[in-house]
């Protein structure tokens, strides 16, 4: 083959990416409204704590953080807001309550479809945890979501497993194991039942799997894209 002849199919190859993005492109601008018409893609917010936000991995957060994983995963007639806040918690007497926060007032005004709410782990901190705050807090946020003008779908995730990564059985950051293991989840699974919100749990899905953890807590991008696939499952088994 001539050097003409590779030239032309290199220019050739190169013009079919090209009108390959260009074809993605637009449609992405169709579905967001950008020629006039109405915004068409589902909107899913996605609230939460460090685990939403994307600690462990934030370096290469704008990618590896489970909203980023599960906008990739579920394309272009989807919109996925990240409304994570490192350290928040769900009661309103933990250190950093979310509905305090401005994360959660954007989330309010996001207009959702869909809202995934995973808050937890942090209330379960040696100077956190309160069952009854807990428990108040986290159905006061699922009802706020649920009374909102779009109506979203909203689905609670249990909190995912973590471990201690040294010899004082606790896991980093002062969180309890025995309450992440058990008190958490059925207070989890408890507000889901009395609020009719859709429950995921990641509890038994990432328990075991200590190579996806960066300290015990929070994951790797591998530990992120598995949530993304458990979310992404959930969220089309209801279309």
């Amino acid at each position: 083959m001539d050097k003409y002849s590779i030239l032309k199919g290199l220019y050739q190859r190169k013009m079919i990416v090209l009108l390959v993005a260009v074809v993605l492109l637009f449609v992405v601008l169709f579905n967001s409204g950008m020629f006039g018409g109405k915004d068409s893609r589902v909107r899913i917010s996605c609230v939460g704590d460090s685990l939403t936000y994307g600690s462990g991995v934030l370096k290469t957060r704008e990618l590896d953080c489970y909203p980023s994983k599960l906008q990739e995963k579920l394309g272009t007639t989807y919109l996925v807001s990240n409304f994570g806040l490192r350290n928040a918690t769900a009661s309103e007497y933990g250190d950093l309550p979310y509905v305090q926060s401005e994360q959660y007032s954007q989330s309010l005004e996001s207009n959702p479809d869909i809202v995934i709410l995973m808050l937890g782990t942090n209330d379960a901190k040696t100077y956190n945890w309160d069952t009854e705050a807990y428990e108040a807090g986290l159905k006061n946020l699922v009802e706020c979501y649920q009374k909102l003008d779009s109506n979203p779908e909203v689905y609670l995730m249990r909190s995912p497993y973590c471990f201690a990564i040294n010899e004082n059985g606790r896991a980093e950051y002062s969180i309890m194991l025995d309450v992440v293991n058990g008190e958490l989840g059925e207070s989890q699974k408890k507000v889901a039942e009395e609020t009719g919100a859709k429950f995921i749990d990641l509890y038994t899905v990432t328990e075991g799997k200590e190579k996806f953890y960066t300290d015990g807590v929070h994951f790797k991008a591998k530990g992120y894209d598995l949530i993304a696939d458990v979310v992404e499952k959930a969220v089309k088994k209801e279309k």
